[in-house]
C-alpha cells in the first residue's frame, strides 16, 4: 500500500512540473538575428529561417493629437538643428500616429485580414505607448486582450528624406519581441528606391526585455553605403506564416525610434 501511495504521489508531482517547465522553456527561447530583402508589394514566404541574404474595444483609448506642427511631423527638435545635424526625427509614440511621412499598410493583400502597424498602451521602454505590428488597419488586433494571428505582411515606412552630403546617417530604436522563432520576424530595413528594402530581423523572444539597436546607412546589409542620395526610406515589418505553432506569442514592438543624418 505505501509502495502505491508513492507512485501515485510521484505521478501528481510529474504533473504538476510539466506546465512549469514548458514554460520555463518558453520564457528562454531567445532570439534568432539574420538579414534578409523585401520587395514592396511582395508578400513573403516564410519557410524556416530567413535566407541571408549578405481593433480595439470600442473607447479603449482617447488619441491625444500633436500640439505642434513639429510634432506632427514626429520631429525632436523644436529649435534649429546643431550646424552638423543635416536631418533629425524622433517617434516615441506618444501622441497621434502615423502622421507626416510615416505610413502604414498590410502588404500582402489583405490575406490574414487587413492589418498593419498602430500605437499601442500595452507595453513601452519609456512613456506609455509604443508601435506594434498587429494594432492597426481594419483588422488591426488589441495587445490588451489578442495575440498575433496567422498571414501577416504589417508595413510601416518613414520618408523619403535625403542623405545627401552626409557622412553618417543611422536609425537607432528599441524593440521587445516575441514571435515563433524562425518564422515570424520583425525587419528593419532601409531603401534607396521606396521599393527595394534591405533588412536586419529577428525572430523569437527578447525575453520580455527592451533592446535598442542601430541600423547604420553607411553599411547596410546586402546594400552597402546609403548616403549621398535624395531620397531614402526606412521600415518597420512584421511578418508571419500560416501556422503559428506551440505557446502564443505577442509579437513585435518598437519604441523611440531616431534618424540622425550628419555631415
Amino acid at each position: 500500500m505505501k509502495h502505491r501511495w508513492l507512485v501515485i504521489t510521484l505521478v501528481v508531482l510529474l504533473v504538476a512540473l510539466v506546465p512549469a517547465v514548458a514554460w520555463a522553456q518558453d520564457s528562454n527561447r531567445g532570439e534568432v538575428l539574420g538579414t534578409n530583402v523585401r520587395i514592396l508589394g511582395q508578400p513573403f514566404e516564410s519557410n524556416g529561417p530567413a535566407k541571408d541574404v549578405m481593433s480595439s474595444i470600442p473607447g479603449q483609448k482617447t488619441s491625444v493629437l500633436p500640439a505642434t506642427a513639429m510634432q506632427k511631423l514626429g520631429l525632436e527638435n523644436t529649435g534649429p538643428l546643431p550646424a552638423k545635424v543635416l536631418f533629425s526625427v524622433k517617434e516615441e509614440f506618444e501622441g497621434a500616429w502615423p502622421t507626416g511621412n510615416w505610413s502604414t499598410f498590410d502588404n500582402n493583400g489583405g490575406q490574414g485580414g487587413n492589418i498593419c502597424w498602430d500605437d499601442e498602451n500595452w507595453i513601452a521602454e519609456h512613456g506609455n505607448w509604443s508601435g506594434w505590428g498587429a494594432g492597426g488597419c481594419a483588422d488591426g488586433l488589441n495587445p490588451n486582450f489578442d495575440y498575433y494571428v496567422d498571414n501577416m505582411d504589417s508595413w510601416a515606412v518613414y520618408g523619403p528624406f535625403s542623405t545627401a552630403g552626409a557622412k553618417k546617417a543611422a536609425v537607432k530604436f528599441w524593440y521587445w519581441n516575441d514571435t515563433e522563432p524562425n518564422y515570424d520576424y520583425l525587419m528593419w530595413c532601409a531603401s534607396a528606391d521606396g521599393v527595394t528594402f534591405y533588412c536586419k530581423n529577428t525572430s523569437g523572444s527578447t525575453n520580455n526585455k527592451w533592446k535598442r539597436t542601430t541600423l547604420n546607412l553607411k553599411n547596410v546589409p546586402g546594400y552597402g553605403k546609403m548616403l549621398g542620395d535624395s531620397s531614402v526610406w526606412v521600415a518597420w515589418i512584421m511578418t508571419t506564416d500560416g501556422n503559428v505553432s506551440g505557446f502564443p506569442y505577442d509579437g513585435s514592438f518598437i519604441d523611440g525610434v531616431a534618424i540622425t543624418v550628419t555631415k
